[in-house]
């Protein structure tokens, strides 16, 4: 169904409110009214207040949804709109472009031009392939080396294993997540060994078996590879190097499941990944988009 020109507009809008709230250490208010130096109400689409260093900053930013490009009497109407509330910048935002007058009365006003894009908006097709890898721990084995003398035994099952190692008392089955967390391996694939070193073991169900020794985990990292397109959206800017902002609501979800259920679909090497990856027309600024979660585990018992 085609979205009227209202709808179109409002969800202009939306977009544009959300490009501009990333914006670092700047609050950004929609549908902003503000009091010019003549005394004026004005109506501004969106209004970011922010700082830039140690300097109060006002952004003004007017959002046109026409089916032809802006020309320069809007440019001149926002040049005097930010001289009147004193606002630093203004922008103007258009899906439809800009006339060549509006973009060199635009240099020397201090205004800013973008065209928008997005599918919503009926002006791009564009998809965007986010790669996505997770890392996690595939199996684990424990390796003890007793050089003390006497007789030296263990439980069997490690779950009965209570480890003290420096100021940590931990199960056995918690020193995977005790060594991920501590970043004492890289989260990503590969085989590791790492020496936890001298340890007191305590049998739980058997207070008086105690023993010390030198620990060492074994360690092997696996990563899944997932992959999924997402509707393009983003802001390019008029001019110059005509630099694009994307707009990439990006879901990630704890389990398998949820991802494939999600729009996601996973692959068994990156290899595959990348070549699904490979797609046509995709914007210059995040071809090749590949992204890692850094995370903690929880343990068993946390």
């Amino acid at each position: 169904m085609e979205k009227t020109s209202r709808q179109k507009g409002d969800l202009l809008e939306q977009i544009v409110g959300r490009l501009c709230a990333g914006i670092e250490n700047a609050k950004t208010e929609i549908n902003a009214k503000i009091t010019g130096r003549s005394g004026v109400t004005r109506q501004v689409d969106t209004l970011i207040r922010g700082k830039v260093g140690a300097f109060e900053v006002e952004i003004l930013v007017d959002s046109k949804n026409h089916a032809n490009p802006v020309d320069i009497n809007c440019v001149d109407s926002m040049e005097g709109m930010v001289k009147d509330v004193g606002a630093n910048l203004g922008v103007i935002v258009c899906p439809a472009g800009f006339t060549d007058g509006a973009k060199k009365r635009a240099e020397s006003a201090n205004i800013q031009l973008y065209e928008i894009y997005d599918q919503a908006l009926g002006n791009t097709k564009l998809f965007i392939p986010l790669r996505y890898i997770e890392a996690r721990i595939s199996k684990y084995n424990f390796e003890i080396s007793h050089r003390a003398l006497g007789p030296f035994s263990l439980a069997g099952d490690s779950s009965r294993w209570q480890i003290y190692a420096g100021d940590k008392v931990i199960r056995a089955d918690e020193i995977p997540a005790y060594i991920w967390n501590k970043e004492m391996i890289p989260q990503e694939k590969g085989d590791y060994s790492v020496k936890i070193g001298a340890v007191k073991i305590v049998d739980i169900q058997d207070n008086n078996q105690i023993q010390y020794c030198d620990l060492s985990v074994g360690l092997i990292v696996v990563e899944d590879y997932y992959l999924k397109l997402f509707p393009a959206s983003f802001l390019r800017k008029t001019g110059g190097s005509r630099k694009e902002y994307f707009n990439l609501r990006i879901d990630i979800y704890s389990k398998k499941e949820d991802m494939l259920k999600n729009g996601w679909k996973y692959f068994q090497s990156l290899e595959e990944m990348n070549k699904a990856a490979d797609i046509e027309n995709q914007p210059t600024g995040v071809r090749g988009v590949l992204f890692r979660n850094h995370y903690s585990i929880v343990g068993p018992n946390t």
